[in-house]
């Protein structure tokens, strides 16, 4: 599983992070309490963004859909970043198939990329890296 040593400043904010999550906070917000009946705005455009970001640190880690009744494989487990915000690979499929809502600071900050996350440059995921993981 991936743990981060969790950054107190909003140097690298976080989105997603959702306690019902294994790889959640245990002080996050609620997954459950995000979804809504209808897909959020512009949200094929912020799957893509999500899906979009480049890959900080992978996993052989499964990650299984906790809101289906059968738990459903999604995929391995990554993390994300567009140079500034943070996100698990597995964000994208709860936002296009349960319409989870995000932070509206994250929805604007993609709205503000034109919804094309920037490519972040290896010397930028080091320099993250060491921030992130000492």
């Amino acid at each position: 599983m991936l743990y981060l040593l969790w950054v107190i400043d909003e140097t690298f904010p976080f989105v997603g992070e959702f306690k019902e999550l294994g790889h959640g906070r245990p002080d996050g917000p609620s997954l459950r309490s995000a979804v809504r009946a209808q897909e959020p705005a512009n949200a094929r455009e912020l799957v893509e963004y999500l899906r979009a970001g480049t890959i900080l640190a992978a996993t052989t880690t499964l990650v299984h859909d906790v809101l289906s009744p059968r738990s459903a494989v999604i995929g391995g487990l990554h993390l994300l970043t567009d140079g500034h915000w943070l996100w698990y690979s597995d964000l994208a499929h709860y936002v296009e198939r349960h319409h989870v809502a995000l932070d509206p600071r994250f929805v604007a900050h993609a709205r503000g990329n034109h919804w094309t996350a920037p490519l972040v440059s290896n010397a930028d995921l080091l320099a993250m890296e060491v921030k992130l993981f000492g």
